[in-house]
């Protein structure tokens, strides 16, 4: 009897704690893509207030040896100097239009000494993902250079990779590539003038949408909802099994 009494019990708090560990996982996994959501539409916010304004002298948005302020991420901005062409790296891993390849980053001394570094763009990557395709030459001489500031990466561990390539725009660890002080983040460059004989791909501009993040919460709220109407069924039906059972003893016993 008392094995009898307990199975319904066991029963009970096995699919409750089953049923409470699917949903506050779900509630979990919704609050970090309502989170994205909200840090997708902060993103786009800066862009599309930062985009398309008149480009300003970069002297009078960013300092060099300072750190990048993220409202002003994305702010098209003109500067004037020379390529240093020497000092030139690969970023590797970069796709567009789902080709792989690698973007040409390029550091510029300004005409103030300072050293900004620049994307001129995308080139495919060759013969193997380590292998890049012919780089098209930066500009010599005085350029003026047009573009949108991005903020850097983060730390690139670049240990194993091939001469020249990086795996992030690093400015701490770019910034010992150049006797100079060197602005944070990077310049995402759109014209260059006198404008080169061939350059590599231009990068895009930036996707503004909110991306999947509302309808992966939303899905993930139904899921928290169903495991407790999967919880209610399978008791449901355990209950309607037991009293059965309980009716066939009872048929039995009177039989008998």
């Amino acid at each position: 009897m008392v094995s009898d009494a307990s199975t319904p019990r066991s029963r009970w708090i096995t699919v409750t704690v089953f049923a409470l560990a699917v949903s506050v996982a779900c509630v979990f996994l919704a609050r970090w893509q309502w989170d994205r959501l909200h840090a997708r539409e902060a993103r786009n916010a800066v862009i599309v207030n930062n985009y398309d304004q008149p480009r300003a002298p970069l002297s009078s948005v960013v300092k060099p040896n300072t750190p990048l302020d993220g409202g002003v991420v994305w702010r098209r901005i003109e500067t004037t100097g020379r390529y240093l062409t020497a000092d030139e790296v690969l970023v590797r891993k970069r796709s567009l239009n789902e080709a792989t390849g690698y973007w040409v980053l390029t550091p510029l001394r300004t005409d103030r000494g300072s050293v900004l570094w620049c994307v001129r763009g995308w080139i495919r990557a060759g013969e193997d993902a380590r292998t890049p395709s012919a780089v098209p030459p930066a500009p010599t001489g005085t350029v003026v250079v047009t573009g949108h500031l991005r903020a850097a990466e983060g730390p690139s561990d670049d240990r194993g990779l091939p001469s020249g390539q990086v795996g992030r725009i690093d400015s701490a660890a770019l910034s010992q590539r150049v006797d100079s002080p060197t602005y944070d983040g990077w310049l995402q460059v759109t014209d260059e003038v006198p404008a080169p004989a061939s350059a590599p791909t231009r990068l895009p501009a930036p996707e503004v949408s909110d991306g999947p993040h509302l309808g992966y919460a939303i899905q993930w709220g139904i899921f928290a909802i169903a495991a407790w109407v999967g919880w209610w069924v399978i008791l449901r039906r355990a209950s309607e099994d037991d009293d059965d059972e309980e009716v066939q003893e009872s048929y039995g016993s009177g039989s008998a």
